[in-house]
């Protein structure tokens, strides 16, 4: 049997921290240029309110609450605006190639352990009844984690292949789904998208940026829509009469957890 890598050696192979640390040391440098540019006198986002229906004071901090919010969106997709078209597309490439991995090494090691039903109790032919109930409650465990990993192991073999602006357009679903709740023109948004890309120097080809629409919101809210259908999916495939509701309710949690992370590039 080949080496199966464990998470930590995968971990080490294709160093996925220090991309996760990145986008947090980028938002972090670069927060405060972000909501200068959201909340400049020119900028749509300034036209728009979740509640109309507000004192001046109140509006004064429902605006300051609504740039925040919006910067918030747009943490993973900041850093994708700092990095050349290059570095973007081997960004999403790694970090899909380190989390199939995860989820095929996962998978296969959970396999071997249920391929196996008599770890913890061998038959003996003089007691044919040996029952090891802790084992079963392992197992139904393991069958629940690894319908889980297999859902997740079937959606990333029918992935696209990652381009320049596959990162932002996967980062940047929330955000129009942001956009859209508070009311905002559809030329509003192609507006501040080009404003905000503009200001940071975002490198992307110029047919691209000319066609927002298609080239950036388009397939945000496309992956958006797809995530959020996954996650109900998860929901309504994992169940076991084997578990406690606690233990099932926390397996669920956890896998759509994973599947967040998972796809987040």
């Amino acid at each position: 049997m080949k080496n199966i890598l464990t998470t930590q050696q995968l971990r080490d192979k294709h160093d996925p921290d220090s991309i996760l640390k990145g986008i947090e040391s980028f938002y972090e440098k670069n927060l405060d240029k972000l909501i200068s540019i959201l909340s400049h006198k020119d900028s749509p986002l300034l036209r728009y309110s979740s509640n109309l229906q507000i004192s001046f004071l109140e509006s004064s901090q429902k605006q300051d609450d609504l740039i925040s919010e919006a910067a918030s969106l747009l943490k993973d997709s900041l850093y994708f605006m700092m990095l050349s078209k290059k570095d973007r597309t081997s960004t999403t490439q790694r970090m899909r190639s380190y989390y199939s991995e995860v989820v095929k090494n996962q998978l296969t090691r959970i396999e071997l352990i249920l391929d196996d039903p008599e770890i913890g109790s061998p038959k003996h032919s003089t007691d044919p009844n040996s029952n090891h109930k802790g084992m079963k409650q392992v197992q139904a465990i393991l069958s629940m984690i690894g319908k889980s990993l297999s859902h997740e192991n079937e959606y990333r073999k029918n992935l696209t292949r990652a381009g320049y602006l596959t990162g932002l357009q996967v980062s940047m679903g929330n955000f129009f789904v942001f956009l859209k709740k508070i009311g905002m023109s559809q030329k509003d948004q192609i507006s501040l998208i080009q404003h905000v890309f503009d200001e940071f120097e975002v490198d992307w080809e110029e047919g691209d940026r000319e066609n927002i629409k298609l080239s950036i919101q388009q397939p945000a809210l496309d992956y958006h829509k797809a995530i959020q259908e996954e996650s109900q999916k998860i929901s309504g495939t994992l169940f076991s009469n084997a578990l406690d509701d606690t233990t099932l309710s926390n397996l669920v949690e956890q896998a759509i957890l994973l599947s967040k992370r998972i796809r987040r590039f």
